[in-house]
């Protein structure tokens, strides 16, 4: 069984309106008018989806995770706070848009799977609209200006995000970083690095058009999964009593378990689809969802907000946990090893 390269691809455009100075130095009645302004672009027939517009000052702690969860508003905005800031959804969650966070405007797209130029193609178009009413921030030098001097430019940071356990496990993915460095790109992990999930992204934007930045990304993201499948054969082959124990080991903890953190749950799942590709386990739950999906719906916002009608307002109850073993213990109830 063969699984995805990329398992999820992700775009964010970062742009700025030209004659007026970032959200960081700007008053508070200049941030108040500038959202309004964007606001009542948004809100105009001339687009193919319509604007959900967030209060991002009465948004409960659940909203605003799970929405940084399902990639559509970014950590850093999610954390901080100051007058003028707003966020709006396109569509059902096609695209997101912050407004007043570092800069001015920040458009965002998530998609799972290898779906970068489809993303930026989404985002371009936002993008496109947009300037047609605001002037952005633009030097012929330089590019899009940012406050942000490292991301000025096309002012793109694209991100897949792969799957990497072998890699991470042998210790190789140290080296693999230094080698995405020299070429401008970034290996960072995500959830702490938990399941060996990574993502691998453009440290410069400067300098680049944006269709050869996501060529490059997808590009090395291919070459470094054929490095992954071929250390994972390698274990296996030298290794095998060992390898079979820890994904047998990470089925029967994922089918009997009571209560489960959220980094424990992505290790059992990441073995476990390992195995899968192995053809070492059949896991019939996993059949009609990818392994990066059920990671990501067993988020804690995502378990509250789908398990537990919101009704906490404490992201780190034993509840959450519960839940999230429950919804495993479903998933792999039907799965068993191979002889």
């Amino acid at each position: 069984m063969t699984f995805p390269v990329i398992t999820a691809s992700a775009v964010g455009l970062t742009r700025n309106v030209s004659g007026r100075r970032f959200p960081h130095a700007e008053d508070a009645p200049a941030l108040e008018e500038l959202r309004t302004e964007i606001v009542e672009v948004l809100g105009g027939d001339s687009w193919e989806h319509s604007w959900q517009v967030y209060d991002v000052e009465s948004m409960t702690t659940v909203q605003i995770d799970h929405l940084v969860e399902r990639g559509l508003m970014t950590p850093t905005f999610a954390d901080c706070a100051g007058m003028g800031r707003g966020f709006a959804v396109y569509g059902e969650g096609q695209a997101s848009l912050e407004i007043n966070g570092d800069d001015h405007i920040r458009l965002l797209g998530f998609r799972p799977g290898g779906q970068l130029a489809f993303v930026w193609s989404l985002l371009n178009r936002l993008d496109d609209r947009l300037e047609t009413v605001l002037s952005y921030g633009f030097d012929p030098r330089w590019g899009y200006l940012t406050a942000r001097p490292k991301l000025a430019g096309s002012g793109m940071r694209a991100y897949a995000t792969l799957h990497l356990p072998a890699l991470t496990l042998t210790g190789r993915l140290a080296g693999t970083a230094v080698e995405l460095a020299r070429l401008g790109l970034g290996l960072a992990g995500l959830w702490g690095g938990a399941g060996g999930v990574v993502q691998v992204s453009n440290l410069r934007p400067l300098g680049k058009p944006e269709t050869e930045i996501l060529q490059q990304i997808g590009d090395i993201s291919r070459g470094i999964v054929e490095k992954e499948r071929s250390v994972r054969k390698m274990l296996l082959r030298d290794n095998p009593i060992q390898t079979r124990d820890q994904i047998g080991r990470a089925l029967g903890t994922a089918q009997h378990a009571w209560t489960m953190s959220f980094h424990e749950a992505v290790n059992l799942i990441s073995a476990a689809q390992v195995g899968m590709e192995l053809g070492l386990v059949e896991v019939p739950g996993m059949a009609a969802e990818s392994a990066f999906g059920l990671m990501s719906r067993l988020q804690s916002a995502h378990i509250v907000t789908d398990h537990m009608d919101g009704r906490t307002g404490c992201l780190e109850s034993p509840e959450i946990d519960e839940h999230r073993a429950r919804v495993l213990r479903e998933v792999f109830a039907g799965a068993w090893v191979r002889p």
